[in-house]
């Protein structure tokens, strides 16, 4: 009877060793894998911080040289805020200005740091920028100023929208996202003129006249990329001849220059304010206007006043715009 209480004493006090090995065993194991995630989570912190505080150089519009972050974390947008939004980065700041035509979508979470295009100091100071973009037209002093605040660099006034996307692109470290902006967009267009091709758009001349503070204004053809590149219409007679100047940026139209465009199949007007309603009305009882082929045949296209500004995200707004237009 002894050596069976032995017995059963001895196997007890054995599984419970055993039992406690296994827990020890397991605890060691959860530890080391708790320690190594913890050295993982330190390692990721460590590049992040590290990636946060790198910097580059980087050529500005102006040609200046200037020390920036690799990779910008809270960006105040004085200009090219379509590019920016495009690379999906959402600036931190920007004025009523820049964003009066864009969507509230588009434009959320965006801090107002003025009305004009140059934005107010202070608010810009208080929302602790690591980069501020602005124009290539900005003063020098201005630029010296937000440059106190964070590296600044100046972006092209009237840059070609592709190559705008592409400077924000190495300027923002998103250089593949920017080609991968641009090759999707060559395939919306080609998808936009299958849509349009039994119109012959391409045998076709168009012009854009832009209504503003009751002015008529003829632009490069280049200020339009939807109308001339996308849909590939064509200059009437007369802007041929006015851009054959390299220099040529605009013009300001009478009522009495209107007929020079009677070769235009279509025109796609701007209104760009309530002095302008008011001036379109008068454009409209006029017979010079009245006489115009294109309005006798009833293809002149009232545009949204987005249309008078050409970053790259109203370029792809554009082209939907457009078609719908036509169609």
């Amino acid at each position: 009877m002894n050596k069976l209480r032995k017995s059963s004493l001895y196997f007890g006090l054995l599984l419970m060793a055993m039992i406690l090995v296994g827990c020890n065993s397991d605890d060691a194991k959860n530890a080391s894998a708790e320690n190594t995630e913890n050295a993982v989570e330190k390692e990721e912190e460590k590049l992040e911080a590290e990636n946060v505080s790198a910097t580059k150089m980087y050529t500005d519009a102006l040609s200046r040289e200037v020390e920036i972050p690799t990779n910008p974390q809270r960006v105040v947008a004085l200009w090219t805020v379509g590019e920016i939004l495009a690379l999906d980065v959402q600036p931190v700041g920007s004025t009523t200005q820049l964003l009066r035509f864009y969507t509230d979508e588009e434009k959320d979470g965006i801090e107002i740091v003025g009305d004009s295009v140059i934005g107010d100091y202070e608010k810009i100071l208080s929302l602790n920028p690591d980069l501020i973009v602005l124009y290539a037209l900005a003063k020098e002093e201005e630029i010296e100023q937000f440059s106190k605040i964070a590296p600044t660099v100046t972006t092209q006034f009237f840059g070609e929208p592709m190559e705008s996307l592409r400077d924000l692109g190495e300027i923002l470290n998103k250089q593949e996202e920017a080609e991968d902006w641009i090759k999707e967009y060559n395939r919306r267009v080609e998808v936009a003129r299958e849509e349009v091709k039994d119109l012959n758009l391409q045998d076709e001349k168009a012009v854009v006249i832009q209504l503003a503070l009751k002015n008529m204004y003829l632009y490069r053809s280049s200020t339009f990329p939807t109308i001339f590149d996308a849909y590939q219409f064509q200059l009437s007679s007369y802007q041929e001849k006015l851009q054959q100047d390299g220099n040529f940026a605009k013009e300001q139209l009478s009522i009495e220059i209107l007929p020079k465009f009677s070769d235009v199949d279509r025109i796609f007007l701007i209104v760009n304010d309530e002095d302008s309603k008011a001036a379109y009305e008068t454009l409209k009882g006029s017979t010079i206007w009245n006489n115009l082929p294109a309005v006798k045949n009833n293809q002149v296209y009232v545009m949204h006043n987005r249309f008078s500004i050409t970053d790259i995200t109203t370029l792809d707004w554009a082209l939907d715009e457009v078609k719908r237009l036509l169609k």
